[in-house]
This record gives structure tokens, sequence and C-alpha cells, in this order.
């Protein structure tokens, strides 16, 4: 079978395409190494009385001539010759191919359309080479290892050179961080001292009093959160249930408490008066009022526990 291909070939070789009509190929070495790459020409020369010619597209990482890849492809040149018997025509491309066979690979023919008409070239047979390799000796590096000339301030420097914008963005960002870290100083924790009753039910006093709702119409609002207020103080300091009571329930209580009998009463007047408020039987002037506040101010004091006191004196 090789040796009628070779046959073949060499009948291509020894008679190229007959008549006017001739596409032929030829490369610059008859001979190369696995992987060179070879110049290969295509040249058509046929008659202007050609209407069309169908030439091939070549394109680069495609196969021709059967065993061949094409690395490069040139541009298509085209000329014309006059003389006097005849006009011809002329198409002449540059290619270059490579093979990764070995041996005496055949070129094979390439063709082109003429009209209707198809014609080939003739055949190339190329000696690609084996690149020999003495695999007895042993791997040597391309080049020996060398030492950094530069020193380490001089290697610092060239970075800080090509690398100045990030050096100026990291920077800014530790001085934001460090200025956020140091301003926002965690407050410290002031532990809740606690309060005693009687400094509680004070403050909760005085506030009801600064609003003064007498002075704004307001008498039956006043006396209502009074009431509520002592029903309040009554719970947290002798544990009685005070705000279901009824008021005389209520005079009861304060009769039991342990104070003075003149406070007693009064604290008894102030629920009897909030009493005929609550129901519009009468609407106390502005110094009743006052009085009354001053007895649940009074309420207060004499009730207070010991401890309380003796802790506010020392």
């Amino acid at each position: 079978m090789r040796i009628a291909l070779i046959i073949y070939i060499i009948c291509f070789l020894c008679f190229p395409s007959i008549g006017q009509n001739r596409l032929h190929i030829s490369t610059n070495i008859d001979s190369a190494k696995i992987g060179e790459p070879i110049e290969l020409t295509v040249k058509l020369d046929y008659s202007a009385d050609i209407g069309s010619v169908n030439w091939p597209d070549f394109k680069e990482d495609s196969t021709i001539g059967g065993d061949f890849e094409i690395w490069g492809v040139g541009e298509i040149n085209k000329k014309s010759q006059v003389d006097a018997n005849d006009a011809s025509l002329s198409i002449v491309q540059t290619l270059k191919v490579v093979s990764f066979n070995s041996g005496y690979i055949p070129f094979m023919p390439l063709a082109v359309i003429l009209d209707e008409d198809t014609i080939e070239s003739n055949a190339l047979l190329l000696n690609i080479a084996e690149i020999k390799v003495d695999t007895t000796q042993g791997f040597n590096d391309i080049k020996s290892v060398m030492s950094d000339p530069l020193t380490f301030w001089e290697q610092f420097t060239y970075w800080i050179g090509n690398n100045w914008w990030w050096v100026a963005i990291a920077s800014l960002g530790i001085v934001i961080l460090l200025f956020i870290l140091f301003r926002r100083k965690p407050k410290p924790v002031q532990l809740d001292t606690p309060v005693s009753l009687y400094d509680k039910y004070t403050e909760l006093l005085n506030s009801l009093l600064e609003r003064e709702l007498w002075s704004n119409q307001k008498v039956k609002e006043h006396y209502v959160e009074l009431t509520d207020l002592i029903r309040s103080y009554y719970f947290e300091r002798y544990g009685v249930s005070t705000f279901e009571k009824t008021t005389n329930e209520i005079v009861t209580i304060t009769d039991s408490i342990n104070i003075d009998k003149e406070t007693s009463y009064a604290v008894i007047q102030v629920f009897k008066i909030s009493e005929y408020v609550k129901f519009a039987k009468k609407i106390p002037s502005d110094f009743e009022i006052l009085q009354h506040n001053q007895t649940i101010k009074q309420l207060l004091e004499v009730t207070q526990p010991v401890e309380t006191k003796e802790d506010s004196d020392t």
C-alpha cells in the first residue's frame, strides 16, 4: 500500500496538470523536523475565459494535505498576464504548515473548481525527521540560581513606589479606625442605687403638686391621683390591698396605722373630701387643697421606715 502511494505521488510529480489551467504546490524545503514550520506556496494559472474560481478557504488550526496542520495563512495575490496569443490570470497564496509524524510524509493534492470543472494540484513527498534526544544524559538547569542583588530596604522602597495607593488607603483606614475607637469610649456603667420607699413616693407627690391641676379647674383629677397615691403607698408600706377598698375601709386602715391621731384624722379628711369632689358635692378652696397636700407629706414623713431615717441621718 505504501509503495503504491509513493508511485502515485511520483506520477503527480512527473506529470503535472496538462493544459493552460494549472494548479501547482511547492515548499521552500524538502525535509524538516517534527513540528518545524514549512512554507507551502499554492499557485493557480488559468485562462481569462474562466468565469468563476472556487478558491479553498484555508484556516489556521485546520488540516491540509492529509496529515499537515495549518499554522499560518497568507494573503491571496492575483495577477494577470497578456501576450500576443492569449490572456491568463494567476492566484498565489502562501501557507505555513507543520507535521508531527516522522518519515516520508506525502502531501496529498489540493483541488480548485474552475466554473464547473475540478482541477487538482501535484502531490509532494516530504521527509519529516525525528528530534533525537540523548536520554542517557542528566537534566541540567537552564540557568544557575542567582541571588537577589537588591537589599531588603531597596526591595521595600521599590514595592512602596509601585503600590503607594494601597499604602495610602490602608493608612487612612487605620486612622479612621483609631479615631472611632478612641472617640467612642464605653461609658462607665452606673449602678442603680436603691431608692427608699419614702423617696419614691415623695418624688411622686412632688411631681403631682408641680402640675397644680386644681389651678386649671381639674380639682377632681387632682384628688383622684392624690388618693390613688395613698392607696399605692399603703400597699407597698403595709402590704394591704387598697385599690378595691371603699373610702370607709380606707378610713379603718388609716385608724389602724401607728401614727398620731392628728395626722390620722387629717388623712381621713382627705379621703372624705375626695368623695365629695368625686360626686360634685363640694369643691374645696385652694387653701384646703394646699392643707390636704401638706397632710399627705406629713403622712409620708411619720410612716417612713426607721432604717430609712437612720440612713438619711448618716
